[in-house]
């Protein structure tokens, strides 16, 4: 009797797509690559917050963006302020 055959059908079918799960696609490599980045200890309270971390690093790289686009940003507001300005004169 083989251990698929004697698993429940639920489990025998996660299982399945489990094990046909492709790892070596160039998404998954790098995903793993960059989690191997922060997570460097294995052990049950590190998974156990694994999620928190992911969140909180996730939070930081939008923050870092949103710093670095803070100047091109104000350099669109003033464009904008300008073609307004001449919008302006030309219904005048």
């Amino acid at each position: 009797m083989g251990t698929a055959s004697a698993l429940a059908p639920g489990l025998s079918r996660k299982l399945k797509k489990v094990l046909d799960t492709r790892t070596d696609t160039p998404d998954l490599v790098a995903s793993l690559s960059t989690l191997s980045d922060f997570y460097a200890d294995n052990n049950p309270h590190a998974r156990r917050n694994l999620r928190s971390i992911i969140e909180k690093r996730s939070l930081s790289i939008n923050h870092d963006f949103l710093l670095a686009s803070d100047a091109a940003q104000q350099a669109l507001d003033r464009v904008e302020e300008e073609v307004n300005a001449l919008a302006e004169c030309c219904d005048k």
